[in-house]
């Protein structure tokens, strides 16, 4: 299946539910070379998962006359268990995930900018996306050895009607590329990247 087919499928309904209010994430899993990357970031020619997914965001909100939306992204990944910004590269602190009542499960410290377009999501990720960890692997040439996590935080605030301007919803969309699932034998991973590959791959306690 293509990527648009996947989209179809797989990930409009979650486009919706953000917009409806919800929280929802998309992920991508498999092996080093299996085409996670590309489903989820494509071509110019065959946009992938995640263009088409911020595209279809930001036209629901134009479509929608009842809010107004305020849109956020933020951009991190997750290597050998440190959590690092993308969008601040320049910035050495291992963030670390939180959870409140007023930003839901969020990763303290992360920069989180304000964006009006999908391209301007496209253009801050493809920015960030430079300063993913890369290796070579005998799977891959250039492997992506890091989970990163693309999050958009949609606001909504309620334009007429009854109580015009108090109802309000917060939402997330997080899309994932993970990094290869595969032992290490198949990559022939050494050094920094065998213990970075286990931890990334590490199930929860």
């Amino acid at each position: 299946s293509g990527s648009s087919e996947v989209y179809a499928r797989l990930v409009r309904r979650v486009v919706t539910a953000v917009i409806d209010g919800y929280n929802g994430a998309c992920f991508a899993y498999g092996a080093t070379g299996s085409g996670k990357t590309h489903t989820m970031l494509g071509q110019p020619q065959e946009p992938g998962v995640m263009p088409e997914a911020v595209e279809e965001l930001m036209a629901a909100a134009l479509r929608d006359d009842d809010f107004d939306y305020k849109f956020g992204v933020s951009y991190v990944e997750i290597y050998n268990e440190k959590v690092k910004d993308l969008l601040n590269p320049d910035s050495q602190a291992d963030l670390e995930v939180r959870e409140d009542a007023k930003h839901g499960t969020h990763i303290q410290g992360a920069v989180e900018l304000a964006v009006g377009s999908a391209a301007e999501i496209m253009e801050h990720m493809q920015r960030g996306s430079v300063y993913r960890t890369t290796e070579a692997t005998n799977c891959n040439e250039v492997s992506s050895r890091s989970h990163a996590v693309l999050q958009v935080t949609v606001k909504a605030v309620q334009r007429y009607g009854e109580g015009g301007g108090s109802k309000r919803r917060l939402a997330k969309m997080s899309l994932i590329d993970l990094a290869g699932s595969e032992r290490a034998y198949k990559t022939d991973n050494r050094g920094q990247r065998l213990p970075g590959g286990g931890n990334n791959n590490r199930p929860p306690p």
